[in-house]
Order: structure tokens, then sequence, then C-alpha cells
């Protein structure tokens, strides 16, 4: 009889280990690293200026702190359940455990398919987009940007296959890189203008609106895609069991990346608004020459204060700013499902571990088939309604951003109310003020009611989904 259980108890422990994530094996830089990356701060300034500075005008640097402040108390939520808790799935496990399964799948659902795989979807074009401009801007040389939609696709699979410790080191040094350029870029654009200097785009007038809705719509529409220079911050909560010291590694490499990308994005955006001129006959024109086939007007300003060296520098800042978000991303994604199989809330093959590698292999499979899909999908969407050329890829990325904007503050909101139940009075007080702000984002949705049908859908979707999986439980 013991030698049975001893039996038993060994090919259950060879079982467990072929289901587990290689442990410790992410030091703390390597884990801030990861949150940075997945921030992408130069790919959120070159390809999301526009859309920030065309939705709040004047007073997108407001919109950015009212933004940070939105989500710093989410932040703090993050901190104090991942401080708790380790877990792969960290937005499904965090859900589970403090309002319940229901609440938990839903959240893992809507932030790794409706979510994350729409935004790795839209990170691909991104590439493409910015390729084109990053070529463009250099060399003069114009070609179609859907030549470069699928390298992000598939460099990044072999990498983040090859397991966690290639994705994070090559996360450091390419993040490194993209920081650099931009802080050179805002202190000398900043001290060339000195005497120009002013808290102007901190005010409501700064929105170039005269009545309280319109104002509130241009700060509402600035923060859905504020949010979007944020998203990935919580990529490091999802390589928790992979990380050294977890408890106290993952919390404050998520709570101090957020807040110095929270930073630099405002330099940054304060910064070109300087240069451009804060008017709005400046501003359209800024936003014109984006959305046109020209080039793109950020590698216009780069160059002129750090010259062509520098704007070569930043085209492949851009490009490497991209990758390692989509790579941070595709490794949290394929968690994710990874540890929602686990569970046994997702089908039970996605639960495999590469026996040399350490890697959730099928998992990182179909994650990177969605993303292509997704990606496909928002190509329709913007072919259906009317764009062509350069216009096609530019509106599929901003469809997709807009998109998945509402599912991530979505999944934020769940993920801060998880929070509640594990935190004193002050911290729910600020939680509360963090969940009200990120709300904000939603008057836009209303307003573009379409962003808002496509979102209760996918509730629906997901609650039906639910449903299956417990009844199939069941047999």
């Amino acid at each position: 009889m013991i030698f049975i259980l001893i039996f038993k108890s060994y090919f259950m422990q060879e079982e467990l280990e072929k289901k587990s994530l290689k442990r410790s094996s992410v030091s703390f830089l390597e884990t801030l690293y990861n949150s940075l990356a997945g921030q992408a701060p130069a790919y959120s300034i070159a390809g999301g200026a526009a859309l920030i500075i065309g939705s709040s005008f004047g007073a997108s640097p407001l919109a950015m702190l009212i933004t940070l402040l939105g989500i710093m108390p989410v932040v703090f939520a993050i901190y104090t359940l991942s401080r708790k808790y380790v877990n792969a799935a960290s937005f499904y496990d965090y859900v589970k455990r403090n309002i319940g399964e229901t609440a938990g799948f839903i959240n893992g659902i809507v932030y790794t398919l409706f979510y994350s795989i729409l935004g790795i979807g839209s990170e691909a074009i991104a590439f493409g987009y910015l390729g084109y401009e990053s070529i463009y801007a250099v060399t003069g040389t114009q070609f179609n940007p859907l030549f470069f939609v699928a390298f992000p696709v598939i460099l990044a699979f072999v990498v983040a296959y090859l397991g966690i410790k290639p994705s994070v080191r090559s996360e450091v040094v390419l993040t490194s890189i993209e920081i650099i350029t931009l802080l050179a870029f805002s202190f000398l654009s900043l001290a060339s203008h000195l005497s120009e200097l002013t808290l102007y785009p901190f005010t409501l007038k700064a929105t170039f609106q005269n009545t309280p809705s319109a104002i509130f719509s241009a700060l509402s529409a600035g923060l859905i895609f504020g949010v979007t220079y944020f998203m990935g911050f919580e990529v490091s909560t999802m390589v928790s069991e992979e990380a050294k010291d977890p408890t106290r590694s993952v919390p404050w490499a998520t709570m101090l990346a957020t807040l110095f990308m929270g930073f630099l994005y405002i330099i940054v955006i304060y910064s070109v608004l300087i240069d451009i001129g804060i008017n709005p006959n400046s501003i359209n024109v800024f936003i014109s020459m984006a959305e046109g086939s020209g080039p793109n007007p950020v590698y216009t300003l780069i160059k002129t204060y750090l010259g062509y060296p520098g704007e070569v520098l930043f085209a492949v800042s851009v490009l490497i700013s991209v990758f390692g978000s989509y790579l941070a991303t595709l490794n949290a994604t394929a968690r994710m499902l990874f540890g929602m199989s686990r569970d046994r809330m997702l089908p039970s093959f996605l639960s495999s571990v590469n026996s040399k590698f350490k890697s959730p292999d099928r998992a990182l499979i179909i994650s990177t088939v969605l993303a292509a899909l997704s990606a496909l999908l928002s190509y329709a969407v913007a072919f259906i309604e009317g764009y062509t050329g350069i216009g096609l890829t530019y509106n599929a990325m901003e469809i997709a951003y807009a998109a998945d904007t509402l599912f991530y503050v979505f999944s934020l909101l769940l993920i801060a109310i998880s929070a509640i139940k594990v935190t004193g009075a002050g911290g729910r007080i600020i939680i509360v003020i963090g969940m009200v702000l990120l709300s904000l984002t939603f008057y836009f949705s209303i307003t573009y009611i379409t962003y808002m049908y496509v979102f209760l859908a996918s509730l629906v979707v997901t609650a039906l989904m639910y449903i299956i999986v417990k009844r199939l439980s069941k047999k």
C-alpha cells in the first residue's frame, strides 16, 4: 500500500511539473522592464500622439494627467492583490478569489480574448503603419504597410516559445533605447522653449470647447486614447510564477513602471504641443499630417532636436517598441490562457508546457493565431468604412485601439472591485476615486455607440461561454 502511494505521488508530481512554468527565472529588474515594455513608450508616442491630441487638443497633457490619476489607484489595487496571490492567470485569479468564480471567468475572458488578443492584433497593425512611417521618414521611400504586419507575429512567437528569459532580456535592452531617446527629445525641446512654457495645457480652456458637455466629451475621448498608453503595465503579474520573490518584485515593478511612464508621457506630450503651437490651426495641421500619407510629424520633431542620426534612432526605437510590447503582451496572453486552462476554465490542451523551454507552447500558438485573425478583422472594418491606402492601416489601428480600451477599462474596474475586499478604508477610497476617473472613458463610448454595442455583445458571449464551461464540467 505504501509503495502504491509513493508511486502515485511520484507521477502526480511529474504531471504537476509538466504543467509548471520555470520558477525564479525573472529578476526584479527584468520584471520592471517587462511592465515598461508592455507600455511601449516610443510606440505610444509615435502612434498615439495624434490620437490623444486630436481628441483633447491643447488639453492633452491634462487628459494624460487625469488618465494617470485614474490608472494609479488601479495599480495600487493590483499592487495589493499581487502581494497576496501568485498566478500566471492573474486577472482571472484575483477576481475569482474575491468576487467569485463567475466574475473571475468573465474577467479572464474579457481581458484575454477581447482585450489582449485584440491588443496584440492592433500592435501587429501598428508595426505595419509605423514601419511604413519610419522608413518613409528616414529614406523617403513609400511602400504598403501590410508587408510589415506579419513581422512581429512571427518573430515574437519564436522568441516567446524559447521561454521567458530571452523575452525579458530583449525587453531590457530595447526599452532602454526608446526611453533614453524620448527623454533626450523632451529635454532639448523644453530647453529651447523656456520662455513659452505655460500651464495652459493643464486647463479646461485648452480643449477649445465652449460647453460643459463638449469639454467633457473632449477629455473623455482623450482618456480613452490616453489609457492605451498605459496598456500593458499589468503584464508583470502574468510572469509572477516565473519571477524571483514574486510577492515583492511584481507589485513594486508594476507600481514603479506605471508611475514612471505616466510622467514620461505627460512630459513628451507637453513637449510636442509646445513645439507645434497650442492653437487649433497648428493642432489641425499636426493631425492632418499624422493621418495623411506624408511623414509622421513626430519624426520631424525628433529630427529637429536630435538631427538625422536621432531620427534614425527614433525610427528604430519605435519599431523595437512595438515589437517589445507585442512580445510582452503575447507572453501575458498565453499565460492567462495557460492558467485558466490549468484551472479547468478553458480546454485542457492549453495547459501544456514545453518540456525544454518551459513555455506555454500551445497557448502561445492559439494566442498568435487569434491575434492574426483580430488584425484581419480590424482591417475588414476599416475597409468597409471606405478607407484605402495608408489610411486603411491607420484607421484599422485606431479602430482596434478604441475597441480594446473598453474591455481593458472594464477588466481593470473588476480588478479594482476585487482589491476593495482586501484593503483598508484609505485604500478603498483611493481605489474608488480611480474607478470613477477611469469610468469617464465610457462617456466617449456612449457617444460613439457602435463601440458600446460591440462591448455589450462581447459580455453576452462571455456569459454564454461560462454557462457552456460549467455544463461540460458536470459531464
